[in-house]
C-alpha cells in the first residue's frame, strides 16, 4: 500500500520548541498500528479521514485535532479512510508553553483542541500564538538535564540534579511539569527510541546489536520495553507491515522473525 511519510525543520520562530513537522499520508487500512513512544508530545490535525483508536475495549474515533501528551503505554490505531495527518512534535520540554498547564496532566492522554485551524500555516501561527501567551512557561534547569538525556550523557540522579541545580525532589516534581514524565520515564523512552536509530544505516544484523547499541544491558531488557511500551515483540512490531508506526519509528527494515535478524529492505 502506497503510503510516505515527510519531515521539515520547523519555522524559527517555533525553533525553541517544536522538533519537526511531519506529513504523513496513507490508504485505508484496518490493520492496527502500535505506535512507538520517543519521549515527545505532539500536536496532531488529520486531514484526511481520522484514525481509530482502540480504547475501552472498542475503536473509537480520535478528534479531527488533537493534542497528544507523552506516551508511556502501548497505543493501537487503525485507518478507516484515507489518511492525511500533519503533526507537530513538540521537544520534550517545549510543549508546556503550549498546552498552558502541567504536562503530566495528559500523558497517555489525546486532548481534543476544538478552537484550533485546520490549516497548516494558520495552525503553526496558533501554536506561536499560544506560546507567546505562556512566556513564563520556560524551564532552564529541566531543559538542562533533558539535553543530558538526550546527550546519552551520563544521567543518574545524582547527575541530573548536578546538571540542574535542582534537589532531587524538584527534579521529579518539574519534570512531572514541564516534560509530563520523570526523568527515569524520559530515560526509557529515549533508550527505546535508539533502537530504531541504530537499525538505520548501520550494519547490525540483530535485535540484540540494536539492544547493546541503544545502550540496553542484553537483548532481554529492550524486550521487556517493547511489552512495556508497544505490547508486542519487536520482530511483531516491524512484522505488522509499514505504515504509521514504522514510518514514525524511521523504520525501514525485514526482519526475520524466527532469526530474529533485521537486513536493510
Amino acid at each position: 500500500m502506497a503510503h510516505s511519510y515527510e519531515e521539515q525543520a520547523p519555522p524559527p520562530s517555533l525553533a525553541a520548541h517544536v522538533q519537526c513537522v511531519w506529513r504523513y499520508t496513507a490508504g485505508h487500512d484496518l490493520t492496527p498500528q502500535r505506535i512507538p513512544p520517543d519521549g515527545r508530545a505532539e500536536l496532531i490535525l488529520h486531514r484526511g479521514v481520522p484514525y481509530e483508536e482502540w480504547r475501552d475495549a472498542a475503536w473509537a474515533p480520535q478528534p479531527r485535532i488533537l493534542f497528544a501528551g507523552q506516551l508511556t503505554r502501548p497505543l493501537l490505531l487503525r485507518a478507516p479512510g484515507r489518511v492525511d495527518v500533519m503533526g507537530v512534535r513538540f521537544k520534550p520540554a517545549g510543549a508546556w508553553a503550549f498546552l498552558g498547564e502541567t504536562l503530566a496532566s495528559a500523558t497517555d492522554r489525546r486532548l481534543p483542541l476544538a478552537d484550533a485551524p485546520t490549516d497548516e500555516a494558520a495552525l503553526l501561527a496558533y501554536i506561536e500564538q499560544h506560546i507567546a501567551a505562556h512566556p513564563d512557561l520556560r524551564d532552564e534547569a529541566v531543559e538542562r538535564a533533558v539535553e543530558a538525556i538526550l546527550a546519552g550523557e551520563d544521567a543518574n540522579l545524582d547527575a541530573l540534579c548536578a546538571t540542574s541545580g535542582l534537589t532531587p525532589r524538584n527534579l521529579q516534581r518539574r519534570f512531572s511539569t514541564v516534560v509530563g514524565v520523570s526523568p527515569r520515564m524520559l530515560k526509557s523512552l529515549v533508550r527505546f527510541r535508539r533502537v530504531f536509530d541504530a537499525l538505520q544505516g548501520t550494519t547490525l544484523s540483530t535485535w540484540s546489536a540494536a539492544a547493546q547499541a541503544a545502550g540496553y544491558f542484553d537483548h532481554p531488557q529492550m524486550a521487556r520495553d517493547f511489552q512495556r511500551f508497544v505490547g508486542c515483540s519487536a520482530s511483531e512490531f516491524v512484522a505488522g507491515g509499514a505504515g504509521l508506526a514504522t514510518s514514525l519509528a524511521e523504520l525501514d527494515l525485514v526482519v526475520n522473525i524466527q532469526g530474529g535478524e533485521a537486513s536493510d529492505r
